[in-house]
């Protein structure tokens, strides 16, 4: 469009009746209907100038916004058979009446686990998390006027605490419903052990207890072992000191499944005792692993290795060159490759045919051309200069539990900088820091392929090691870090095509999943196979097959239906051969009766977080009163201007041939043609 469009609008006006003057009024003669053609062929003319210079036109419409009320419902078996009546007359309160349609657009939803847009309640859901539901209304929510009636019992027991979530765009109104009396009582919240541990080793066991109350109490915990009683302590809870944590450290003596059982005793006239035990498996091998430290140049780094692999009596290091590395592989249960040259060539070609886990150290004397070669799980693209990478921790890795270890004080290692691209599903347990800028890039990567690796992009975890110890007088925090990081390698680390990932015991409330993977004769990962789960209950009966889901790169197979027991089963990949067997057990543990008060001071802090206000039963007609007569929830009159061109209203198009066709019509019928 031209600039000073009035201007030009004026310009097409006086041009237009110039045109029909000249046409119509220049030679004085007497014309039927002159002025009536004058006038059809001018917004003819108009027309088709305007629609040549295209103005712009500003368009306003006005609209009602009405303020969105969501009512969301729990619909977990938490709820019980007294609260859900309350439940439903809040639905049907907040449903009913004409002046609900004409200020708000409410919906219902129901949430558990999941959150679900619907208004229909059968009090079924297994697992409550109210932060999730919360969340994904937020996001839906953030662009409007909108507000939540929350009715639940206050009590979650899956996902994050709803108190400690982002700030929320929509007030929140909490309505509790249910018993709201706070009795006394003593309960396990959870019980934490790792997947495996060694014959002859010491394992930590972490035990997490709360307490409500008004007065101090004396506790009993038992910790068993297969139904033998390996612990038992007594402990005082204060009121004001609500959660304790304990760590206790138990000696694997045979090998095998064990079943942990943490229980603590009744406290006299405790109403709710099905909150006092939980449950936790973990399997000990006897599975001494030989370690190959493979190098060609002396560094401090190397005895530093040595001394923290050694700290567990299950491991054997020796201490090689590539070509003595060559004739070991058979023995070898895992590799340290340190600082890897053109002189490992031979080793890798070799490794190629094995599928041995590896420890790469990467570092100054690192050939990068020939590592990138040499190997295909990772690649080291636009090579930068050497520099010192500080470490930085990444909060979202989970392959295994580090969070105790703390590198805030650690010194940097030396490496080079470049693009690092993994081919394989991998983790960054630790990200690089250089000159104070985070480089996106992977300082520590843990790489799980048709075999398990691990990358260290720096030299000198010798100084790491040091730092561990003048923080604590001891070695202790590098060498647990040292200790998991081998656990994860040897777990995984199976020259079998095809493995297995799984959990000894499950809550039948979670999700319950066998996970596997099927190689290829070249250890590649073969997404084409055909796995099948064939289960069989504690009776020996077998249950119907089941196909495995393919994934990213595993299959997969839920079990979280089956009934609780105990299962044998064994996952066979078509007609190949192969198979692998595993056993596991389905606890009959029911998340939602571990409450059984209604926890009214939660909901009320939400609420004053969110801009809400925390309501009972008896006092929904408050609520609903004020959701009615608050000029706050008002629907709010509004306008939107459009600008559009003019090119865009088609009815133009028609005037302009409406007017043409008219004036030759009125021309023609009078013999003016």
């Amino acid at each position: 469009m031209p600039d000073h469009p009035v201007l030009w609008i004026v310009l097409c006006a006086i041009l237009s009746l110039g045109l029909v003057w000249f046409q119509y009024f220049f030679k004085p003669k007497q014309v039927r209907f002159r002025v009536l053609l004058a006038a059809l062929r001018f917004l003819a003319l108009m027309g088709m100038l305007l629609l040549l210079i295209n103005p712009r036109v500003t368009e306003t419409r006005t609209y009602l916004e009405k303020h969105r009320l969501v009512l969301l419902l729990d619909n977990s078996a938490s709820i019980k058979e007294d609260a859900r009546q309350q439940v439903r007359d809040i639905r049907t309160a907040f449903g009913l009446g004409p002046e609900f349609e004409t200020r708000f657009d409410r919906d219902v939803y129901t949430f558990g686990g999941e959150l679900s847009l619907s208004d229909s309640l059968d009090f079924s859901a297994n697992r409550t998390d109210i932060s999730a539901a919360l969340d994904r209304l937020d996001n839906t929510l953030s662009t409007e006027n909108a507000s939540i009636v929350l009715v639940t019992d206050g009590n979650e027991n899956s996902g994050r605490s709803y108190l400690h979530a982002r700030e929320r765009s929509a007030a929140v109104y909490p309505v509790v419903v249910g018993d709201t009396t706070r009795y006394r009582d003593v309960r396990v919240d959870q019980l934490n052990v790792n997947r495996f541990a060694f014959l002859d080793n010491q394992f930590p066991v972490e035990i997490l207890l709360s307490y409500s109350g008004r007065e101090p109490v004396s506790a009993i915990l038992t910790l068993s072992d297969n139904g033998r009683r390996v612990h038992r302590e007594t402990l005082t809870l204060e009121p004001g000191n609500s959660t304790r944590q304990l760590e206790i450290l138990l000696q694997a003596g045979s090998v095998g499944f064990h079943r942990l059982e943490a229980t603590v005793a009744p406290l006299p006239s405790e109403r709710n005792t099905a909150n006092n035990r939980r449950l936790a498996g973990l399997e000990v091998v006897d599975e001494r692993t030989r370690i190959l430290l493979v190098f060609t140049r002396n560094h401090p780094d190397i005895g530093a290795l040595r001394r923290s692999i050694l700290k567990n009596e299950q491991r054997e290091v020796a201490l090689v060159s590539p070509e003595e590395a060559q004739d070991q592989l058979d023995e070898a249960d895992l590799l340290v490759l340190f600082q890897p040259d053109t002189r490992f060539k031979k080793l890798y070609e070799a490794l190629r045919q094995r599928d041995i886990p590896q420890i790469t150290l990467a570092g100054p004397l690192t050939d990068w051309g020939f590592l990138n070669t040499a190997q295909n799980s990772y690649e080291l693209e636009e090579m930068g200069p050497y520099d010192e990478m500080l470490p930085l921790r990444n909060a979202a890795f989970d392959f295994f539990d580090l969070s105790d270890w703390d590198v805030s004080e650690y010194p940097p290692l030396e490496g080079r900088l470049g693009n690092l691209l993994i081919a394989a599903d991998n983790q960054t347990l630790l990200g690089q820091r250089v000159r104070g800028i985070d480089m996106q890039e992977p300082l520590l990567a843990y790489i799980k392929g048709s075999r398990r690796e691990i990358l260290f992009m720096g030299s000198g975890i010798w100084k790491w090691r040091m730092a561990a110890y003048r923080e604590a007088g001891n070695f202790e925090g590098f060498d647990a870090f040292m200790a998991k990081t081998l656990l994860f390698l040897t777990a995984g680390g199976s020259s079998k095509r095809l493995s297995l990932e799984y959990q000894p015991l499950y809550e039948d409330s979670g999700n319950a999943l066998i996970r596997a993977r099927y190689y290829d004769e070249s250890f590649v990962f073969d997404p084409d196979a055909r796995l099948v789960l064939q289960l069989a209950d504690s009776t020996g009966r077998a249950l119907e097959p089941r196909p495995m889901a393919l994934r990213t790169d595993y299959f997969e197979a839920d079990v979280t239906g089956l009934p609780p027991g105990t299962y044998q089963f064994t996952v066979r990949a078509g007609d190949s051969g192969f198979s692998e067997s595993g056993a596991f057990s389905l606890l009959a543990f029911d998340l939602e009766s571990q409450q059984l008060s209604s926890d009214a001071r939660k909901l009320g802090q939400l609420a004053g977080q969110s801009g809400g206000t925390l309501y009972f039963p008896g006092t929904t007609g408050a609520l609903r009163d004020s959701l009615l007569n608050s000029d706050r929830f008002r629907p709010v009159q509004k306008s939107r201007r459009n600008v559009v061109s003019l090119i865009d209203y088609h009815w133009l198009l028609f005037g302009i041939a409406l007017c043409l066709a008219a004036e030759w019509f009125i021309r023609k019928y009078n013999g003016l043609l």
